[in-house]
């Protein structure tokens, strides 16, 4: 009998240890299973583009993410893709397909502004009937916001998760001055553009707010613009144009780029070039990832480009694991690869601040509302009607342009140095300079000469090409 009672206690025990762990367990392993009416979230790109796929990759890892942590009020996403093979009129098509059949809530667009300026005016017409919120990702293209405030409310449903054209001034005040005229000692530079609309502001100036052009405004720092040239985004010969500009003894190129410009093709070409010293700053695209430089055969050796492959530099809480995860689905993350997946979760939290997905004025209230963190800084929409910046990304006080609104948008510059080591130099801006001294040391940079003699072992290797240590904490007071 009492071997009995002995077992009871005993497995009462169990019983008793068993659930106290089960409720000591993190909630993410028992969230409920989303039921109910799908979410039904949809992107709109070109399957193919390696600047587009990583974008609609990212999301669908997001979903996933979501659906497993219980839904968006605990119901299921289903994230759709329609590819609209680089074409304006299959884009709108899929668009409406998207909100007409698919009854999606939320449709973002690939960042070509052409492109989203096209379906942005048959959502205009389509919001009355079949309303939803159509996200821009990537595009700078001022009129995309402007329109919301010239011709309101129809477009007020649009937002942009990139910042437009004015909002990229400060950085390039600030790089010019304090890195390539102060630290690197450039006194005159050549500018390459990608000859797409996206450039055109910066080209021509930006009268209405007294902006102006970036030739002008390196000049008035003291930089000479010794060359200027509009080039085709694909199939440039550049032997010529680097022919050119190493006649004109620039100390720098800065070449206007984004992921559609082949500045794989360019670094090969200025590799072999009578320009191959001559300093090179690439202003975006695939040169963010660690792949530029194996798509270039090494030739990038001493380009200089923003970053951001971030799996050693922390610069939020979320930057590292997001990373992990990329790298275990080969995803390349380039900045609006992170921000198309800091999208979904700012979807998931506008949604879960209006409650519902029927309300779209409440739906676009949290859209506004929401402010979350993510891979590069903080995801918020700009709610001062002020063009082109309503409705974008914030980044910079709309009121003053040459103001960066700090922990907004982490910039990393590196330079790509011997067998590829990153050398991570400075921040764009100086704003954000303070919060990321940890992670740069401007000490690393190389000429691309004294690289390539590093490379041939005439010269001993560069310090390492690693983040600074982070400053040892000092002990506790006893």
């Amino acid at each position: 009998m009492r071997k009995n009672v002995k077992v009871k206690t005993f497995l009462t025990a169990v019983l008793v240890c068993v659930s106290a762990l089960l409720l000591c367990l993190p909630s993410l392993l028992f969230a409920a299973v989303p039921t109910g009416e799908p979410i039904v979230i949809g992107y709109v790109g070109t399957v193919a583009s390696p600047g587009t796929k990583p974008c609609m990759d990212i999301q669908n890892m997001a979903a996933r993410e979501i659906n497993e942590a219980g839904g968006i009020l605990g119901r299921p996403v289903v994230y759709k893709v329609m590819d609209n093979k680089g074409d304006t009129s299959l884009s709108v098509e899929a668009f409406r397909k998207l909100i007409i059949e698919d009854k999606a809530v939320i449709v973002s667009v690939e960042g070509r502004s052409e492109i989203c300026l096209a379906i942005q005016e048959a959502s205009g017409v389509l919001y009355k009937e079949y309303p939803h919120i159509l996200v821009f990702n990537g595009p700078m293209a001022s009129e995309l916001t402007a329109r919301i405030i010239d011709e309101a409310p129809k477009y007020n449903h649009c937002f942009r998760d990139w910042d437009p054209e004015p909002a990229h001034y400060a950085q390039q005040k600030y790089i010019a001055d304090k890195i390539w005229k102060k630290q690197l000692g450039v006194k005159k530079m050549a500018i390459l553009w990608e000859d797409l609309a996206w450039t055109n502001e910066w080209r021509n100036g930006i009268p209405a707010l007294k902006l102006p052009t970036w030739e002008k405004m390196y000049n008035d720092i003291g930089i000479e613009v010794v060359y200027s040239k509009a080039v085709k985004p694909r199939g440039t010969m550049y032997l010529p144009i680097l022919q050119e500009i190493a006649a004109k003894k620039a100390d720098l190129i800065l070449f206007v780029s984004s992921w559609f410009t082949d500045t794989d093709a360019f670094a090969k070409q200025w590799a072999d070039s009578a320009a191959k010293d001559i300093w090179v700053s690439l202003y975006g695209g695939v040169a963010q990832t660690y792949k530029y430089w194996d798509m270039t055969g090494s030739k990038a050796l001493g380009v200089q480009s923003s970053f951001t492959d971030l799996d050693t530099v922390p610069v939020t809480p979320k930057t590292i694991p997001l990373m992990k995860k990329a790298q275990r689905n080969n995803i390349p993350m380039q900045i609006h690869v992170h921000i198309a997946y800091a999208d979904m979760y700012h979807f998931k939290a506008a949604i879960e601040k209006a409650g519902t997905t029927k309300d779209f004025i409440k739906l676009i209230k949290g859209m506004e509302d929401a402010e979350t963190v993510y891979s590069l800084g903080k995801m918020k929409y700009e709610t001062q009607k002020i063009k082109p910046f309503y409705h974008s990304r914030v980044r910079v006080d709309p009121n003053n342009p040459w103001k960066t609104i700090p922990g907004m948008y982490y910039q990393l510059l590196v330079q790509f140095q011997q067998n590829g080591t990153i050398a991570f130099l400075n921040e764009s801006c100086e704003e954000n300079e303070k919060a990321m001294a940890q992670f740069i040391n401007p000490k690393l940079v190389r000429t691309p000469a004294q690289l390539k003699l590093i490379a041939e072992g005439k010269l001993p290797p560069a310090t390492a090409a690693k983040p600074a240590a982070k400053p040892a904490k000092k002990p506790a007071k006893r």
